[in-house]
């Protein structure tokens, strides 16, 4: 048997060293002292338990609620950086018809032929 790593003949010892400094008067006294201030330390160790793990738990939810935001964040992003993307092919689309249909009434062309000449040797025939 150990407490707080005390073994017994340890523990006869405290208790006989404590009846000799308290005496037998008052004795029942000082243990009951002893036990209060013992019931006292459980229950503020309990109180900081019981505080500890509602900050725990606090910091749990908070730390969810913001995990939240980042994934609805990035696929706000997802979506923004996809309709950009979107955009600029269209724009890019756009700008290629109106240099082809540039090219092509410039050489005298009907509408919808195709450009079979790429930017360089446009830009080698320019006068």
């Amino acid at each position: 048997m150990d407490f707080l790593g005390i073994g017994l003949p340890e523990l006869i010892v405290i208790l006989v060293l404590t009846l000799i400094v308290v005496g037998p008067r008052r004795l029942p006294e000082t243990a009951a002292q002893v036990a209060r201030t013992i019931r006292q330390i459980r229950q503020y160790s309990t109180g900081v338990t019981r505080e500890l793990n509602d900050a725990v738990k606090e910091l749990e939810r908070e730390y969810e609620e913001l995990k939240g935001e980042l994934k609805e964040a990035r696929e706000e992003i997802r979506r923004e950086t996809q309709s950009v993307g979107g955009e600029l092919t269209a724009a890019t689309e756009e700008a290629e018809r109106t240099l082809r249909q540039s090219v092509a009434d410039a050489r005298g062309e009907k509408d919808g032929a195709p450009l079979n000449t790429s930017a360089s040797e446009l830009k080698s025939e320019e006068p």
